[in-house]
């Protein structure tokens, strides 16, 4: 297998207004990463800015990868640029790139950027096992979804002018030699859902939909917000997942799993120790750092098998400490 690292010529220009791009990317070989830088090289703000919680992360609402090939549309990535930002944190201990928002009258730097991966083993540069083979499709696009600044987006006395941002794509693949063939590779899915709680506080509520059933689940990034999509470490006490009958993880301390996300993820922490990932926590149903199972003398991927799953044999019970709490989880899926 051959390594091959580009950054494509073609770019995003984003001109401030709310729009999607999208951008058709190469179909020659295994696309194994893609990164986003997202640069704007002088902005400034209409008077000093109180900045929301993400900001300009916010003006990205979407970015989404849409492959057709033997005629059909399949959606295969969708995740919103702050959990993006986030998911990018436990995977790989800290931030991808720094987030940088002007927040004064003075003009300056915007940035930010992330890390789309197609990889089983974030740990492993090489892992080609889930890879995309994007030359077996007709088309592969990447669609980003701008949201214009404002004060849910950026903040108080947000920019009202932005020039121009610009979105470069570059690609970490693998060449498939004569002999390698990796047309049957599984197909890794990472799809966003958001759900609301209802108005009872205390006591488990089931979500018989918060996880996509079917395929193998390796793991659901979940966010917990307030009804006003603030993010936040108390708005649920703990989660119960069940799998028919069985207890999988059971009344788990939403603190206490955060505490577990340290453990596995080596998620990055402040110069005082705190957590630096407010209101995100991972339900994983397979070891991150060891992600293939020996069975029998051949590996197989770790996680939950859902195969003849219907929705409601795999149900969420979250005991909310607030009324209307707003959950979303990420989920990355496995299909043979």
């Amino acid at each position: 297998m051959l390594k091959n690292y580009r950054t494509l010529t073609q770019t995003q220009v984003w001109d401030g207004t709310s729009q999607t791009i999208t951008t058709n990317l190469p179909r020659d070989f295994l696309i194994q990463r893609i990164i986003l830088d997202v640069n704007n090289p002088s902005i400034a703000c209409t008077g000093t800015s109180v900045l929301v919680q993400d900001p300009f992360l916010k003006c990205i609402d979407n970015i989404k990868i849409t492959a057709v090939g033997e005629g059909s549309s399949r959606e295969i990535f969708s995740v919103s640029g702050k959990d993006l930002y986030a998911m990018n944190m436990f995977d790989y201990g800290s931030s991808p790139q720094d987030l940088t928002v002007v927040s004064t009258t003075t003009a300056g730097i915007t940035h930010t950027g992330f890390v789309i991966d197609f990889r089983t083993n974030r740990l492993d540069p090489d892992d080609m096992s889930t890879a995309l083979p994007s030359y077996l499709l007709s088309t592969l696009q990447l669609s980003i979804t701008y949201l214009v600044p404002s004060a849910t987006t950026w903040g108080t006395n947000f920019p009202t002018t932005l020039g121009t941002t610009t979105t470069t794509i570059s690609l970490i693949e693998g060449i498939p030699e004569a002999n390698e063939d990796f047309s049957s590779n599984p197909l890794l899915t990472t799809l966003t859902k958001t759900l609301t709680g209802d108005t009872t506080t205390g006591t488990d509520e089931t979500f018989d939909t918060f996880f996509q059933v079917g395929a193998l689940i390796k793991r659901a990034f979940l966010c917990t917000e307030t009804s006003a999509g603030v993010r936040s470490d108390t708005e649920i006490d703990t989660f119960t997942v069940n799998s028919g009958t069985i207890p999988l993880m059971s009344k788990i301390q939403f603190r206490a799993n955060k505490c577990n996300d340290i453990v596995n993820y080596r998620i990055a922490e402040d110069a005082s120790g705190n957590y630096t990932s407010l209101g995100y926590t991972m339900i994983s149903f397979a070891n991150n750092r060891m992600p293939f199972v020996n069975a029998g003398g051949s590996l197989r991927i770790g996680g939950l098998s859902t195969v003849g799953y219907t929705t409601s044999d795999l149900p969420i019970l979250i005991n909310k400490n607030n009324a209307s709490s707003i959950i979303r989880r990420i989920q990355e899926t496995i299909e043979s």
